[in-house]
């Protein structure tokens, strides 16, 4: 069955939540991607690794140098694959940061006025008495 997928909304009319729906599902596809490249990073080393060393003629044991070297290779690669996930965290946070503080100055800033407007009925509803 075939689904359409609907464009964001970007003239304020209708649902207003299928804007930052879509950025999440486009930032959502592209981590995965990513994600998918140093599966496959992984893999393609260990692969080449192997042909490494029966091309040397290195025993591939657990243990010995050859081993070792494929082991290393698979923990850089990991550590990397940490490192920009940790990289991608900070820069999302940072990213949502950025759109929540007008969002929370402007959150306060009604606040202020709600209190304004309530003192003012709370005087009048006095002043009627």
């Amino acid at each position: 069955m075939a689904t359409s997928r609907q464009e964001p909304s970007t003239d304020g009319k209708g649902d207003s939540r299928r804007l930052p729906d879509a950025a999440a599902e486009i930032v959502q596809d592209a981590w995965m991607n990513v994600l998918g490249v140093y599966h496959n990073a992984e893999h393609e080393v260990q692969r080449a690794t192997t042909r490494l060393l029966e091309a040397f003629g290195l025993p591939q044991t657990v243990g010995e140098p050859g081993h070792k070297l494929g082991d290393e290779l698979k923990a850089r690669i990991r550590k990397n694959r940490e490192e920009l996930e940790r990289k991608v965290d900070e820069g999302v946070r940072a990213a949502v940061a950025r759109v929540r503080a007008p969002i929370d100055k402007e959150i306060a800033h009604l606040k202020s006025r709600v209190e304004k407007l309530q003192h003012k009925v709370d005087e009048r509803k006095r002043a009627r008495k």
